[in-house]
């Protein structure tokens, strides 16, 4: 009986909530209900496969994708409202030489290959960088992107997945 009541108060609120189409017809629709770390190792495997069609040799170690002796954290982020991204759990005291920010929109993919120095100094994050903020009293990082608006510091590691693959070139 709650049940019901509560299932009739939640539908008089859905009108205010319209579903979002813009993933209707989307290639990458098929990952969004999946758990995180479906997605996290769907992510590793296609930036595998993605440097290896252009001559970056990578392959996975534990949870790393190791290039050239470098260990690459990867996150993936699909389009939040307004079109913003969050790549999430940047964690300080993992081993890694570079951030793989991967981001999936409905009919585009965005990347950033952001060195860990860009992220954390000293064992801090790095307040004169907009966009990344603290989670966990410090010992994660976020990094909140507009692809449409990227922060200047951040523009230089990739935008388009062109573009990342060109820093990812000279950079592996």
């Amino acid at each position: 009986m709650s049940f019901n009541r509560l299932v009739e108060i939640t539908n008089t609120l859905k009108p205010n909530y319209p579903e979002s189409t813009a993933w209707a017809d989307s290639p990458f629709n098929w990952i969004r209900s999946l758990p995180p770390n479906n997605k996290w190792s769907i992510a590793r495997i296609a930036i595998c496969g993605f440097f290896q069609h252009y001559g970056i040799t990578a392959t996975t170690y534990r949870h790393q994708i190791k290039v050239n002796g470098m260990g690459l954290l990867h996150r993936i982020a699909l389009m939040w409202e307004m079109g913003a991204i969050k790549f999430e759990n940047i964690r300080r005291d993992t081993d890694f030489d570079f951030v793989l920010c991967f981001a999936l929109y409905p009919h585009t993919a965005y990347g950033w290959l952001i060195p860990k120095s860009e992220i954390w100094v000293d064992g801090a994050i790095r307040k004169d960088r907009p966009g990344i903020t603290s989670q966990h009293k410090g010992a994660d990082a976020w990094i909140h992107v507009d692809p449409e608006k990227p922060h200047p510091w951040l523009k230089k590691y990739g935008g388009t997945i062109d573009e990342m693959i060109k820093v990812a070139q000279k950079s592996l």
